[in-house]
């Protein structure tokens, strides 16, 4: 113990102490501006090509006087960024509502030998601070006394039990926290005593532990990674379709123009120059999906929205998706798995020894109902309370007056008291306290057998027995001589626990059925932890303490890379094992509530916090759970892996109009037609294809059948194998038939000479207006398909109950008839008949019979 006055600080050393070691305030994480949110949209990779695209268009909107497509483009970046910042400041908004400032709660200080009250900033070391029950510790101190002090440190070590706290004369040298060092944060459960401040403000543990919470981390999540690696690929793919296509053009083009004739530069060729770059410009634009930042941001702002509705509030948009990437979940125990409330579970009772064992729990006890049916007290004895309800323990406290007692300390581990009976005047002797210890005291060791089967699964057992009837001075004198007392008798033990969440068993098994690990890290013991990883329903349990994990892993087991139960972990080593996990490309959620979990929430690919849990594992959190439920968890799972479904699909839908759009552009020339599609017709293909399709595809709702899926591999690229041949075989397919139809109407001597009158009539009805339009349609039908693409379901599961999807597929419809209809020479068209509009809805709808018809007989075989 270092030396102080235990008259406290005087006024003069009080300013000193404030002058050297500054207020007992913890440094909140800096926050970030709402203009910085804003700017932070803007690094997206696809926001970045779209930014130079914009450049590009708008120079050549100044040389053509046409600045549509730039202002598209703008509005698709306003658009993506607005809807993203507008969804994380408004969750910033919903979490600040939720902070409580405890800072200038008023503290009991002895100051110039008088106790006083300031508020817990004003605290400075060598602060004499006086405790009792029910105090928060306000700053890391050293105890120099204290009377049977119990400390609930679980926010700060996992520890689900309180733990006692006593003065030391000499150094600590043992592991974890000395016994006479309190922590900022814990609770005070039982006792008292006075402590004298070591540590203010941002160097006590909390402050430390804040502090890592609020590290920028500069992790990418998973779709950040893959969105970055489609953007360095669109780039390349997009500037080498449009070369080729500038190439192609002057071939074609110079080769009609000249024949054999010598080549002549002019002012007319150097025009003609200028529109072929202007269209390899478009044909880059048109391969860059301008959708996609918008259709990510829809769908992740709708994920937002819809998860708070089931108690997630996402705090950081991309954590929407970046659950669904998980692929092992840490979580801590206590407050977590468990109830965070201690509770009766069992009980060791002879039927006849039921009543008498309820007298003892209701009147050998320090603990007290309170308003709103709450127990305050020794978390052990609020327990049995709560087993007893309050209307037996009022009952048995009216029955019997209390004549004295002998207080539970940590020295003897038991409490007695001397009881009479006020109807008959009966008198008892009664005890309870650690069952080896009353069966010493009564010399009857029977039961202990039983006990020591329900310890080993963690939990803690309190035995009662009868001393005596009336002899309460011979009793205590035997107990003082720590004799057996004779005619003691054992009436039974209550078996005690932070019981695992009911629904908590149901999750983990989803977890496993989804292909999640779930990992247990806990500052508890090794016993209980294996115990409620047991009763939470782990798998191939493999059980060690935090300093060994390293020692673990290297030596392995066979069927498992790493253990699933991990207890005695502070914060250090829980942040330790994470980034373990990490190096090997694990995507890893982080759950917890504990000041103790914050480093990890923070550092972790998706940290969980539990809203029932400490500010600082909140604040360090990316998702908060509302209602503490860690099968909300699933829920978020559900809802991530659903979300990178609909943008995989958007992906199918765009990329596969952007092939089929870049070849047709590219190849047109070579079947007779310079300009198959106008720039105005590739704006227009890109702003309904693009924006209104993302709007209706990132409305699709969660589907239950992803979590039957195994999580998708970090490394994988986000367009993998499958999704790139249904892209490039549907955008194939569209651009060799788009190639044969303008080759067939470009050569109609040749397609007249085959004698087949239906393609004659075919070709020769053909015209650019119906190509355009039939063109459109055929994108529009693949929409239907799109919104099922790699779910194996019917193309109508769920149809009619996404109304948005039903309601845009309908508005995409007539929009596009409106501009064919009144297009005129700003969209190259010219009005068709209703019946033409009936053929090629017709003949363009064999894209989803034949998906349709596939998947129905594909599913009656299996």
């Amino acid at each position: 113990m270092r030396d102080f006055d235990f008259q406290g600080l005087d006024d003069l050393k009080v300013q000193e102490n404030r002058d050297k070691y500054g207020r007992n305030l913890i440094t909140p994480p800096k926050e970030t501006p709402w203009w910085k949110l804003y700017l932070e949209k803007f690094k997206d990779p696809i926001i970045v090509i779209l930014l130079v695209a914009t450049g590009i268009s708008l120079v050549f909107g100044f040389i053509n006087g046409d600045f549509t497509e730039s202002i598209g483009i703008i509005c698709a970046v306003l658009i993506a960024t607005g809807v993203g910042f507008w969804q994380e400041y408004d969750a910033k908004k919903k979490f600040d509502a939720m902070k409580t400032d405890r800072d200038f709660e008023p503290v009991k200080v002895r100051r110039n030998g008088v106790a006083v009250e300031v508020p817990k900033d004003q605290l400075v070391v060598g602060d004499v601070v006086l405790l009792s029950a029910g105090d928060e510790i306000p700053a890391d101190m050293e105890l120099f006394q204290a009377t049977e002090m119990k400390v609930a440190e679980a926010c700060m070590t996992g520890e689900s039990v309180a733990v006692s706290k006593y003065p030391l004369d000499v150094p600590y040298e043992g592991s974890g926290f000395a016994p006479n060092l309190l922590l900022r944060g814990t609770t005070i459960e039982q006792g008292m005593g006075e402590g004298v401040v070591v540590k203010v403000g941002d160097t006590t543990e909390i402050g430390k532990t804040t502090r890592q919470a609020s590290e920028e981390t500069g992790n990418k999540t998973p779709l950040e990674e893959k969105l970055e690696e489609l953007a360095q690929k669109i780039n390349v793919a997009a500037f080498t379709v449009a070369g080729l296509m500038f190439v192609v053009l002057n071939l074609v083009h110079w080769d009609f123009a000249f024949g054999d004739e010598p080549f002549v530069w002019s002012w007319d060729m150097f025009l003609q120059e200028v529109q072929f770059l202007m269209g390899a410009v478009v044909v880059i634009i048109v391969a860059v999906p301008e959708g996609l930042p918008l259709s990510v941001t829809l769908a992740l702002a709708f994920s937002m929205k819809t998860m708070a509705k089931e108690h997630n509030l996402i705090k950081k948009m991309h954590a929407c998706e970046t659950i669904g990437a998980v692929n092992v979940i840490f979580t801590d125990k206590t407050g977590t798995l468990t109830q965070n409330v201690m509770t009766v579970v069992d009980t060791d009772v002879q039927e006849t020894d039921t009543a008498m064992l309820e007298v003892v729990g209701a009147l050998n006890s320090t603990a007290n109902w309170s308003s709103g049916n709450r127990v305050l007290g020794n978390p052990t004895e609020c327990a049995i309370l709560k087993q007893l309800g309050q209307e037996r323990t009022e009952a048995l406290r009216a029955r019997y007056q209390l004549l004295d007692c002998i207080p539970f300390s940590s020295a003897y581990k038991y409490m007695v008291s001397y009881l009479r009976e006020k109807e008959s005047g009966e008198e008892l002797v009664v005890i309870k306290g650690a069952p080896e210890v009353i069966s010493r005291i009564i010399g009857h060791a029977g039961y202990l057998e039983g006990v020591s089967v329900q310890q080993a699964r963690g939990r803690r057992a309190i035995s009662a027995a009868i001393l005596g009837c009336g002899n309460y001075d011979e009793i205590k004198r035997m107990l003082e001589e720590n004799a057996v007392v004779e005619g003691g008798r054992y009436i039974g033990t209550w078996y005690i626990e932070d019981p695992v969440r009911s629904d908590v068993p149901v999750a983990v098994e989803k977890c496993y059925q989804a292909g999640i690990d779930v990992v247990m890290m806990t500052g508890d013991n090794l016993k209980t932890g294996t115990e409620i990883a047991r009763q939470a329903g782990f798998k191939d349990i493999w059980a060690i303490e935090a300093k060994d994990f390293m020692t673990s892993v290297d030596n392995g087991r066979a069927s498992r890379e790493f253990p699933n139960v991990i207890a005695r972990c502070t914060p250090e080593n829980k942040l330790t094992i994470l980034k373990w996990a990490q190096a090997r490309r694990y995507v890893c959620a982080m759950t917890g509530d504990g000041v103790n979990d914050s480093p990890s929430l923070n550092y972790a690919d998706v940290g969980i916090a539990m809203g029932s849990g400490t500010s600082v594992a909140k604040e360090a959190s990316d998702i908060v759970l509302l209602n503490d439920a860690f099968p909300s968890i699933v829920t978020g799972l559900k809802w991530g892996r659903s979300l990178f479904k609909n943008i995989k699909n958007f992906l199918f839908l765009q990329l596969s109009i952007n092939v089929s759009a870049c070849l047709v552009a590219v190849f047109g020339p070579l079947a007779g037609v310079e300009m198959p599609f106008t720039v105005t017709q590739f704006l227009w293909i890109n702003l309904v294809m693009d924006t209104l399709a993302a709007i209706a595809l990132a409305s699709e709702p969660a589907d239950e059948k992803v979590l039957l899926d195994k999580p998708r591999n970090r490394e994988e690229f986000i367009i993998n194998r499958s999704l790139l041949k249904a892209i490039f075989g549907f955008g194939m397919f569209v651009w060799l038939l788009c190639t044969a139809v303008l080759w067939g109407m470009n050569h109609l001597d040749v397609v007249e000479s085959l004698g087949v009158d239906c393609l004659t009539s075919f070709f020769s009805s053909m015209n650019l207006t119906i190509f355009f339009a039939a063109y459109m349609i055929l994108n529009w039908w693949n929409m239907f398909n799109a919104r099922v693409i790699d779910k194996n379901k019917s193309l109508f599961d769920g149809l009619g109950r996404n109304a948005k999807f039903t309601g845009i597929m309908l508005f995409i419809l007539v929009v596009t008839v409106v501009a064919v209809q009144l297009g005129g020479e700003v969209f190259r068209t010219e009005p068709l008949s209703w019946q033409t509009w009936g053929w090629i809805l017709l003949l363009t709808s064999p894209v989803v019979i034949i998906r349709e018809a596939y998947f129905q007989m594909k599913r009656k075989l299996s």
